[in-house]
This record gives structure tokens, sequence and C-alpha cells, in this order.
């Protein structure tokens, strides 16, 4: 879905941000979802090690904006509304995140996203469903 310009775009998006602190990356894919990259490091853990549940959170609306700012357009004022998350099974203690967001439905002002968050290996750690609100100008 995010080509690579709109990738180059959305990472220079991230200076002094959330998506900076932990270390999101935004990667281009030829196919339906949305993608970004998220370390397991000592900025995305909680005490036990593994990823907390507020990141995955992070995660999950950061890459539902970005499919957002692809349909709309990437000068469109996109605004996360609701995100709720089920966390499936605990995270590996190194490595990364992947979201994957998936596009549910795009109105003219409300899109909808379901986004599967996976190891390296490809097993869902945590899945959500993000609201955004595309402003219109």
């Amino acid at each position: 879905m995010l080509t690579k310009e709109e990738c180059e775009v959305m990472n220079s998006f991230r200076k002094d941000t959330l998506m900076e602190a932990l270390g999101m990356t935004f990667v281009p894919t030829d196919d339906d979802s949305a993608v970004v990259e998220m370390p397991i490091s000592t900025t995305t853990r909680q005490h036990m090690g593994i990823v907390h549940g507020g990141a995955y959170l992070a995660l999950a609306e950061t890459a539902a904006g970005a499919g957002s700012l692809h349909v709309a357009g990437m000068d469109a004022k996109v605004c996360g509304i609701q995100v709720s998350g089920n966390h499936i099974q605990m995270s590996p203690l190194q490595g990364k995140v992947i979201g994957y967001a998936t596009l549910v439905t795009a109105g003219h002002t409300i899109h909808v996203w379901n986004v599967d968050m996976k190891d390296q290996e490809g097993n869902l750690l945590s899945t959500a469903r993000v609201v955004n609100r595309i402003i219109l100008t």
C-alpha cells in the first residue's frame, strides 16, 4: 500500500515525536496493508521485558494513520478518534513488532482499520481496531 516515496515523507515526520521515541519506521509494500515496524527495546518494553500494551496501541494508531494518509492523500489531516486492542500473546524479548493495517471501510470523513501486530516470525501478538477522522480543509 505505502509507496517508497510516501514512506520517506512519513519517516521525515517522525522527528521529535512518539514515533521517533519508540523507533517506528514506515515500510513500503505492494499489498493492501500499511506496514510500520517498531523495535522491541527499552523504550517499548514494560518491566517484565515484553512489549507494553500502550506501545502496541501507539503502533496500531500509527499504522492506521499512515494508511489513511495513503487513501485520503498525503496532504490530508488524519486524526485517530478511537483505538481498542486485544493482546493475544506475550512478545519476544528482542527483535521487532510489525504492524499491518488493513482497511475495513473508507468514507469521506471516517476510515476504519484492523491492525494486526506480529513478531518477525509472523506470530500474532496483538490486534486492534482504529477509527480515523479525516479533517476536511
